[in-house]
């Protein structure tokens, strides 16, 4: 079989739907000793392997017009030229108006533009509210990256059940337990930062909910008496300058948080285990893969209760509100305080996390590529 898939997010760095898609295409190379890939992007990007079995197309002339436009004019004549028998999507985006001869495979990652528009670029969410319904349409198959993503596409587009398939993200094996002593102060050397932190992974931007958790740590330092350095992981995404007026207004300084932007993958294990608590305040995730490594690594962990987080952590973390700062900032005192609470939520983190697999993502999505296309294809399906 020939499979076209759509590798812009390898392009762009876009936090975890690109770690997402660079650790499950570096799996299905291990695992799949027959197909043929064509990886498509209107921008050059490293492929991280060399397989004559794979192959890069990447556009010429259509570089600088926006991913969705080259998507829905380039991709599609390049994905006819090659003889694609199935397409898969990624990103949540297919380009439209494929032959039915070709497979459409989408993954689905979130609804943040239904649910949260206001914490989304205008031209992000201008683009999702006139393609993402008809992008679902359009797919074969779906598969969605949580059941929490499969129950907003049964709830808000009546899609049956039959065409979705469940695919959870993984975790790498470095992301294991380790010396949380030495991790801190390697942590502590390189980024200059304290030696007693709380951590947070996200790209900043609104749903993420920092200004929450700024509130918390404040907080956290005036009423429990307890001074922790906040430490952001992320690279900036937009709608930053209310960050820094709440830190302004609450009289935070640097010595209070720490934004590192985007940290290497060989550091990531380290940030996480040096770390006093994870705290994870987004209002709403797809998946929320920063739950996933922080259990793996052992690390006593606070979550908002915003979905998927209940479904991913169970009883592995401490639940709160979104938008309490309050309960965070008791959330994190409690961690912090009784030792035996600690130990318990690792323990369990350490017992979910081994189910969160990249192998096993690759696994199931090569399941859904390549099923008997394209004798199972047909839009009767479809609502």
């Amino acid at each position: 079989m020939k499979i076209g898939v759509d590798a812009r997010l390898l392009s762009d760095w876009r936090g975890g739907q690109s770690v997402f898609l660079e650790n499950i295409l570096r799996e299905m190379e291990r695992l799949d000793q027959e197909n043929v890939y064509y990886l498509y992007s209107n921008r050059d990007f490293p492929l991280r392997f060399s397989n004559p079995r794979w192959h890069k197309r990447v556009a010429s002339w259509l570089g600088r017009v926006p991913g969705t436009v080259w998507l829905q004019a380039d991709a599609r004549s390049m994905v006819i030229k090659d003889g694609i028998d199935v397409f898969w999507g990624p990103g949540q985006s297919l380009p439209l108006g494929l032959p039915r001869s070709v497979g459409k495979v989408l993954t689905v990652h979130d609804f943040v533009w239904r649910f949260y528009p206001r914490t989304m670029p205008l031209y992000t969410y201008a683009i999702h509210r006139l393609f993402h319904e008809r992008w679902i349409r359009e797919a074969d198959r779906l598969i969605a990256i949580s059941e929490s993503t499969a129950r907003d596409l049964e709830g808000l587009l009546g899609v049956g059940r039959s065409r979705i398939d469940v695919v959870y993200h993984g975790v790498r094996a470095e992301y294991r337990p380790g010396d949380a002593t030495a991790a801190a102060k390697y942590v502590a050397g390189k980024y200059q930062v304290a030696e007693k932190y709380i951590c947070t992974v996200g790209t900043i931007q609104p749903r993420k909910n920092l200004l929450t958790l700024l509130r918390a740590m404040k907080i956290l330092s005036e009423r429990q008496r307890l001074r922790y350095q906040l430490v952001v992981v992320g690279a900036k995404g937009w709608k930053e300058s209310a960050i820094w007026t709440t830190m302004k207004k609450l009289e935070l300084t640097e010595e209070d948080v720490r934004f590192l932007g985007f940290v290497s993958d060989e550091d990531m294990p380290s940030l996480y285990r040096g770390a006093e608590v994870f705290v994870f305040p987004s209002m709403y995730e797809g998946f929320g893969l920063p739950l996933v490594e922080a259990m793996a690594c052992g690390v006593p962990m606070v979550a908002s209760d915003a979905p998927p987080a209940p479904e991913l952590v169970g009883d592995a973390a401490l639940l709160v509100p979104p938008l309490e700062p309050e309960a965070f900032a008791g959330a994190i005192a409690r961690l912090v305080a009784d030792d035996k609470l600690r130990a318990t939520v690792v323990a369990k983190g350490l017992e979910r996390a081994r189910a969160f697999r990249w192998d096993t993502a690759a696994e199931g999505t090569l399941r859904v590529l390549t099923k008997s296309w394209p004798n199972e294809i047909g839009n009767d399906h479809r609502p």
